[in-house]
């Protein structure tokens, strides 16, 4: 048994000649690696924060160019009469009005008089059950 297992005390250093250059090669990479590694990162990191700002600004120049137009249309007499004819159900005097009562869907049906519907908030529930004729 000669030669199987290295001294303790000896180093683990390659014994050939094409070893060690391969070796020395490998650690001349590594430290060119890491020695360009950083500079690259400080070279793409403000790209990075720089493509972002100008996404950010984009999407605020578009925001600000619908802003604008809606405070156009809002500084137009008919479309505020529209928007009030729309949303509040205002009309000009001499309008006739008519409401049309739409029978009840299928899921009120289901659902009854006094019995709170899942899509109704609390407080509107409550009203019902106050508001229903013929409870005690």
């Amino acid at each position: 048994m000669t030669g199987a297992v290295p001294a303790a005390g000896r180093a683990l250093v390659p014994q050939t000649r094409l070893a060690r250059q391969v070796a020395i090669l490998g650690l001349v990479l590594c430290a060119i690696a890491l020695s360009v590694a950083f500079p690259l990162r400080n070279y793409f990191q403000p790209r990075a924060q720089l493509a972002e700002a100008v996404t950010a600004q984009q999407s605020l120049e578009q925001e600000r160019d619908q802003l604008a137009a809606r405070r156009a249309a809002l500084q137009d007499p008919d479309f505020v009469a529209a928007e009030a004819r729309r949303r509040l159900q205002y009309v000009t005097p001499g309008e006739t009005v008519f409401v049309v009562h739409a029978p009840a869907s299928a899921l009120q049906a289901q659902a009854g008089p006094g019995r709170p519907t899942a899509d109704q908030a609390w407080y509107g529930n409550l009203w019902d059950t106050l508001a229903e004729p013929g409870t005690p």
